[in-house]
């Protein structure tokens, strides 16, 4: 039998505040939604003033990043050569996947800024997971 790493509602509700803490430090409201290793959701957040089109987008970036393991300036880059190899290249910047012990346990999207930001808000949200 395989055992598989997963994310807990408090993992994710910890990912979630530090991207919280990150975007309120850019002064950008943001979407932010933590998914399971499945793409599933496990909470979502929509700051005041986060345009409403912008929870979909996080949401994508979060199910992209779960599924491929990988962040998705990543795909974004592959898509630029063209070698994506099915995915539609929508989600941009601010994907992250959470990894452990070499396996995706869930991921975090982050939309509604900049997609630099986007990422650096996710990429801070996985920081505060490895406090």
């Amino acid at each position: 039998m395989r055992m598989k790493p997963s994310l807990s509602y408090d993992d994710a509700r910890t990912i979630a505040t530090g991207c919280l803490d990150a975007a309120a430090q850019h002064g950008v409201a943001v979407c932010i939604v933590v998914v399971d290793d499945a793409g599933a959701l496990i909470c979502a957040h929509r700051m005041d003033g986060a345009r409403q089109y912008t929870i979909d987008l996080a949401s994508q970036k979060a199910r992209t990043a779960a599924s491929i393991g990988v962040p998705t300036r990543a795909l974004e880059a592959l898509n630029r050569t063209r070698q994506a190899g099915g995915h539609d290249g929508l989600a941009g910047p601010g994907g992250s996947p959470v990894m452990h012990d070499g396996a995706c346990a869930g991921a975090v999207g982050v939309s509604g800024a900049q997609p630099d930001i986007d990422e650096a808000i996710a990429v801070a949200g996985l920081g505060a997971l490895s406090r």
